[in-house]
């Protein structure tokens, strides 16, 4: 990464920072099998979307991961947000390996949650993917139970 590359990431705004980390979060777990498949490429594309990120993020992320510290969000439902994300990258291909499972884990206790809250967690929001349970409706429940 060049000087200039640099000094703009020292000077984005927090929420830009937090939504990076999110970013280099899934990757993480997209990396967690030892594939990089265009479906979780993809899939980084739309939560980038979904962030009003441009794509070209999306490749600065994955050229230069380790340029990108980890930021805790805020608020509880953002850092569920994210945690549905990572476990939504994780189930892509059809089966969560134990490997992206502790990956999902270490990030959720990084953000803040107990480590008997996060199986909890991670099991309430896995059981809402495989039901076809809208995020909305599986987030503010686990929030309310929290």
């Amino acid at each position: 990464m060049g000087l200039f590359e640099k000094l703009k990431n020292s000077v984005e705004s927090s929420e830009v920072k937090r939504k990076k980390s999110h970013l280099k979060n899934l990757y993480s777990i997209a990396l967690a099998d030892g594939n990089f498949t265009n479906r979780e490429f993809d899939f980084m594309l739309a939560v980038a979307s979904k962030l009003y990120l441009d794509p070209s993020i999306v490749q600065h992320v994955v050229n230069f991961p380790d340029d990108i510290a980890f930021y805790i969000p805020n608020h509880d439902r953002e850092k569920l947000d994210q945690i549905y994300d990572c476990v939504c990258m994780s189930a892509i291909d059809g089966e969560i390996s134990e490997r992206e499972l502790s990956i999902c884990k270490l990030i959720s206790a990084k953000m803040g949650f107990r480590p008997i809250v996060v199986d909890y967690i991670l099991e309430h929001i896995h059981e809402s993917i495989i039901k076809g349970i809208a995020s909305e409706i599986a987030l503010e429940k686990l929030l309310k139970e929290l």
